[in-house]
């Protein structure tokens, strides 16, 4: 039987722009530190209030399935914690 891998963390929405939870079909692909890149890179181009996570996560668990050529489930669920993140000219995380 499965165990699932359970983190409990403060969340602080003047710090953190968003959360995500996903199955292991996509961290099969990518480890968090690149899913946290690719979010937040395709987030950012998107204008702020018009952030379409769905779209976000679309492209990410498409490129996923894409890198591997795999049918493995990929589940992944997007949190926003404010109304958007803006482009920076050099972000810090990439």
């Amino acid at each position: 039987m499965n165990e699932p891998e359970i983190r409990v963390v403060d969340i602080n929405p003047l710090t953190d722009d968003f959360f995500f939870i996903a199955s292991d079909g996509l961290f099969d692909r990518y480890n968090s530190r690149d899913c946290v890149k690719l979010f937040r890179r395709k987030l950012s181009k998107m204008p702020i209030m018009e952030q379409d996570t769905r779209k976000v996560v679309g492209e990410v668990v498409d490129a996923a399935k894409a890198k591997h050529m795999m049918t493995d489930n990929i589940t992944v669920i997007l949190v926003t914690l404010n109304r958007g993140i803006e482009q920076k000219k050099r972000q810090t995380d990439d």
